[in-house]
């Protein structure tokens, strides 16, 4: 008779966990808290609009998620490499288009040239992605803990092209306002963005987790569970004992834990505001204290997004710069949002109404650097998630290899 293993959580690293335990041979019981499989990657559909819980993106430069996922499958669309960058100005906003020069060189040099930045900035980008892509994954977390910030500094990186440019992408990403997260984990997504695309699946990112549940065989869910964790083989459900081989946990205790939180704001316009399918950054969120990290439209990327006459745009403001201006409430976040985005596209606003302002309070773990100086250790607990490993798909994948190898 096979062992039986409880695993409790049905995010990304729940799901995955439970399919690697039945290619191992276990009988699994997967039991989850909400109505429904995904956890952070959820995903809603509102006047026939696809809204993501969050702006969530796929990086096909993941190795692991790339061999799990099959993107083809899921219809995925990709953004241009590269970026958009804007900066408000009294009379009209300025945007300069920074291409990737090694997929998009024409563009590149055109950005280049445009004086968005030094040209030395731009060259010091390039010997960047040449040095970290070089570098194994595994290499990467062996080596010493700075903040992103001081990393950054040390490649002669000057602070206004920090603050203009890697601040709103990555400050967006890590969902914080200083560049403060470990320099490990900036090149380990830099290096991932070098080389592969961020894509969206055509039925929204819960498109992603269900594509792995659909995977399961013999797995047996168990949705609106209250579960209780006794110990590393016993769980309480609907007040009853139940004895496992092993008890697994897939999911982080939200108490005396520190995250970091976003906001995010879906609206409905006759037409997009962005030539060419790029993301937006926000030149001015620290330069200026502004609020809006990046504006992306899904729908140019993913048509099924939006109907058929709208778009989609979605705007990201980390949650700790809100409360850094005190802006705490959806009344304020709408109201400031729409404010600053009158400043980038003027009148055109008006027409665009707002659809969901999402506040995520536990979006990403923070993790420290012993976190990330622990990361390539084999995982020795019974627990698997982002939190374990590092805050990506690919960092709540391996969790679920690393504990499922040692079991």
């Amino acid at each position: 008779m096979s062992e039986r293993v409880a695993v409790i959580g049905a995010g990304i690293s729940g799901l995955y966990c439970s399919y690697l335990l039945e290619k191992k041979g276990y009988e699994v019981d997967l039991f989850e808290k909400s109505s429904k499989v995904g956890g952070r990657m959820a995903t809603i559909e509102k006047s026939g609009f696809i809204l993501d819980h969050g702006f969530h993106v796929l990086q096909t430069g993941y190795p692991l998620a790339s061999s799990v996922f099959d993107y083809q499958a899921m219809n995925c669309q990709s953004f241009q490499p590269g970026a958009l960058v804007i900066e408000s100005r009294p009379k009209k906003s300025k945007i300069w288009c920074f291409a990737d020069p090694f997929r998009r060189p024409l563009r590149g040099i055109k950005g280049a040239i445009s004086f968005f930045t030094s040209p030395f900035n731009l060259l010091r980008v390039g010997l960047l992605r040449w040095h970290i892509m070089r570098t194994k994954d595994e290499d990467i977390f062996s080596q010493n803990g700075q903040s992103t910030q001081d990393f950054l500094v040390s490649r002669g990186f000057s602070q206004s092209f920090i603050d203009r440019f890697f601040l709103p992408l990555f400050g967006g990403i890590f969902l914080e306002s200083n560049l403060r997260t470990d320099a490990r984990m900036f090149k380990f997504v830099f290096k991932n963005m070098s080389r592969g695309d961020m894509v969206l699946p055509k039925q929204g990112i819960s498109a992603v987790p269900n594509y792995l549940f659909n995977k399961l065989e013999h797995t047996k869910l168990t949705l609106s569970a209250d579960v209780k964790i006794i110990n590393d083989r016993e769980i309480t459900i609907g007040g009853k004992v139940q004895k496992y081989s092993r008890v697994i946990k897939a999911f982080e205790e939200s108490a005396g834990k520190i995250t970091r939180s976003v906001w995010t704001v879906h609206f409905s316009a006759p037409k997009s505001p962005v030539k060419g399918k790029y993301i937006m950054l926000n030149s001015n969120v620290k330069t200026q204290n502004k609020l809006i990290s990046h504006l992306a439209v899904p729908s140019d990327i993913q048509p099924s997004y939006a109907p058929v006459d709208k778009s989609l745009i979605t705007v990201t403001i980390v949650g700790e710069h809100a409360q850094e201006k005190g802006i705490n409430s959806k009344e304020q976040i709408a109201s400031s949002v729409v404010k600053e985005l009158t400043e980038w596209f003027g009148g055109e606003v008006e027409s665009w109404d707002i659809l969901d302002i999402q506040h995520i309070a536990a979006a990403l773990p923070e993790l420290s650097a012993s976190d990330f100086a622990k990361i390539d250790l084999n995982n020795q607990n019974l627990e698997c998630g982002d939190h374990t490993y590092h805050g990506s798909v690919e960092g709540a994948l391996q969790s679920a290899v690393k504990l499922v190898k040692n079991l």
